[in-house]
């Protein structure tokens, strides 16, 4: 090893059925631990049903409001665009009406 070159550690993967067995059912899902060497150990729990659903139920909320700002957004670009047509329809009939009148 260089003098210098820090210590590199690989991560440390912990089966689920060897959890730590000081974690209770009350404590946070996941935790991070860095230690004096530097090493870190990241606790992950499981997610439960309820959170499952939770997180369905967040992605359906915003995927509508997104759907329905997209919406909303294409309504009010229709009758401008509607608007800019008919203006242009109605500006090439006056400029051959006027062209014919000279």
């Amino acid at each position: 090893m260089l003098q210098g070159e820090k210590l590199r550690s690989e991560p440390e993967i912990i089966p689920p059925d060897q959890a730590d067995p000081r974690t209770a059912r009350g404590t946070p899902r996941m935790r991070v631990f860095i230690d004096a060497h530097d090493t870190e150990r990241v606790y992950v729990a499981k997610i439960r049903p309820i959170g499952t659903f939770l997180a369905v139920l967040a992605t359906g909320i915003l995927s509508a409001v997104l759907l329905i700002l997209l919406f909303a957004t294409f309504l009010i670009w229709v009758p401008l665009v509607v608007f800019f047509i008919v203006g242009a329809i109605i500006a090439g009939l006056l400029r051959t009406y006027h062209r014919r009148r000279h």
